[in-house]
């Protein structure tokens, strides 16, 4: 296909030019491929064309302006190729692009099933393989965000938590996750940052701020943990749960008449089979 289908015939006198250029797309063995999209962007307007191969992977384009050109390779199961050339004002050489199969359904199925049989240092190679070849696909980083995560390596969980947060900065599990990393890293500036972001309107339960609060209340963050609880409980008023848990933290700061409160709310408000409910009136006959 000649160089004529342009993205915005406005800016196609941008481009054009007195060079040629011509080339083949092939896959690994040296076999040409057939109706692959071979997209130019002339970089110093932003606009350029595409061509389609012919059955032997040849294309060929003509009316090109010299200088700096990006190119897209682009074929069904086949992993997208982007480099940049530089045309010379006049002919060129044949350019020679070659294409890997993409077996990146195969490698999440395998990393999936190795994360499944709790081998988590495998699964991640898997998951690295398709990220490496397929970097677009952002939610793979969540992924290896868990296999850190099982190992216990918060650190590197939260690297990879991070950049998924880049393309999703609202996703409430996201979010939810890196709170945990941050929290079990004693970092709990950063974990109450991450819980900060969290929309409540998102939130259908207290799961995610109870389950925040117990982990801070676990390390002895009882300020933390009152914060979460406060917001659990002003989202989820009737909810049981946050009112013993406040109720645990406050007496754990020596706020013997706001916890005493709260445990006795929680105890005129919780179902007869709660698992908290003997603890709480355990704890209430002791308050004075």
């Amino acid at each position: 296909m000649r160089a004529g289908d342009s993205f915005k015939e406005r800016k196609v006198a941008a481009w054009r030019g007195d060079a040629q250029l011509s080339g083949k797309v092939t896959d690994e063995a040296g076999k040409g491929i057939p109706d692959a999209k071979v997209t130019f962007i002339f970089a110093q307007v932003n606009d350029g064309f595409f061509a389609t191969t012919k059955k032997n992977g040849e294309f060929s384009a003509k009316d090109l302006k010299g200088g700096e050109w990006r190119v897209q390779v682009e074929a069904p199961n086949f992993v997208t190729v982007r480099q940049t050339i530089t045309i010379a004002d006049s002919k060129n050489p044949p350019l020679e692009l070659r294409l890997k199969r993409d077996n990146s359904p195969e490698l999440i199925a395998a990393a999936e099933s190795l994360y499944k049989a709790g081998k988590y240092a495998e699964a991640r190679t898997e998951y690295l393989k398709v990220l490496e070849a397929h970097p677009e696909l952002t939610g793979i980083n969540r992924a290896i965000a868990f296999t850190y995560g099982r190992e216990g390596n918060h650190a590197e969980a939260l690297k990879y938590l991070d950049l998924a947060l880049a393309n999703n900065p609202n996703d409430p599990l996201l979010l939810q996750l890196a709170a945990a990393s941050a929290t079990e890293r004693g970092d709990y500036p950063r974990a109450m940052a991450y819980l900060a972001k969290i929309d409540d309107t998102t939130m259908t339960d207290s799961e995610v701020l109870v389950s925040a609060a117990i982990s801070l209340i676990n390390k002895k963050q009882t300020a933390n943990a009152i914060a979460v609880l406060d917001r659990a409980i002003a989202r989820f008023p009737g909810a049981p749960e946050p009112y013993f848990l406040r109720g645990f933290a406050r007496l754990q700061a020596n706020n013997t008449a706001e916890g005493k409160a709260d445990l006795e709310k929680y105890v005129s408000i919780a179902p007869s089979d709660a698992p908290q409910l003997a603890q709480a009136k355990e704890l209430l006959a002791k308050v004075k």
